[in-house]
């Protein structure tokens, strides 16, 4: 994939990520005082919708080797570029486990409720830097090859 192609591809991707993100944000921004069977049912809806998405986006990322194009144009972004590479694992791991718990949650589970809500906004906080991680990386290397070129 052509930088150019690359930049416009994750800027579109991130994009719908921070659509989904925001979602469920606001689902885990507090529990209700009451309704949490429906409560538990929204949070699981919106975090599977961005875990399905977050997946398949990381594995497009990597179809063709995660971000080629950044690693040939600046080899020494390579250790960056195998560090959020490897975010990509964590970030799995870490959405099996929040799925987990969101699987047994029970409306009597009060505290786990709360848990799982700062569990969630932490795990969107990750997912954001790296999101802005790749995003500065992409374009500092785009734009620097077209200054370059001029």
């Amino acid at each position: 994939m052509k930088a150019e192609d690359l930049a416009r591809w994750i800027g579109e991707e991130h994009q719908k990520v921070s659509e989904l993100a925001a979602r469920l944000q606001e689902c885990v921004a507090c529990v209700p005082r009451a309704n949490h069977d429906k409560w538990i049912a929204d949070v699981r809806e919106a975090f599977e919708h961005f875990r399905a998405h977050l997946t398949k986006h990381m594995a497009l990322e990597e179809d063709e080797g995660y971000m080629v194009p950044v690693v040939e144009r600046r080899p020494a972004l390579s250790r960056e570029v195998e560090r959020l590479a490897h975010e990509h694992g964590e970030f799995l791991r870490l959405m099996e486990v929040i799925h987990n718990m969101l699987a047994v949650l029970t409306p009597a589970d009060e505290l786990l409720m709360r848990d799982c809500c700062h569990r969630i906004s932490d795990y969107l906080s990750y997912v954001e830097h790296h999101k802005n991680d790749e995003n500065l990386m992409v374009l500092s290397v785009f734009n620097l090859d077209i200054g370059a070129g001029e």
